[in-house]
């Protein structure tokens, strides 16, 4: 769990480290404005998670990603019960 920071600082810093892009999960695909990846075209993945600091069970987990064509940004989405499943099998399987 990062207790250090929240998920918005978080993404602020990864943004300073050349994490631009701003990645979401549509049509079983990682995408961006411009392009779109298949698991095959994930090069790297951290994960960094989250809790609300007034609901414990306010959890959220962000992605930290490089791409194999160099692209780099992060995609949130909930943890635990409030994970969009597609999406946490598609980071899984990219993982492996």
């Amino acid at each position: 769990m990062d207790s250090m920071n929240t998920i918005a600082q978080k993404i602020t810093e990864l943004k300073k480290e050349g994490f631009t892009e701003d990645f979401f999960f549509e049509d079983g695909k990682l995408r961006t404005d411009n392009d779109s990846f298949d698991r095959g075209d994930i090069n790297s993945i951290e994960e960094y998670r989250f809790e609300g600091k007034s609901n414990p069970d306010d959890l959220s987990i962000l992605y930290q990603i490089t791409t194999k064509s160099g692209q780099k940004g992060t995609i949130a989405d909930g943890f635990g019960p409030n994970a969009n499943q597609e999406l946490t099998e598609f980071i899984l399987e990219a993982e492996s």
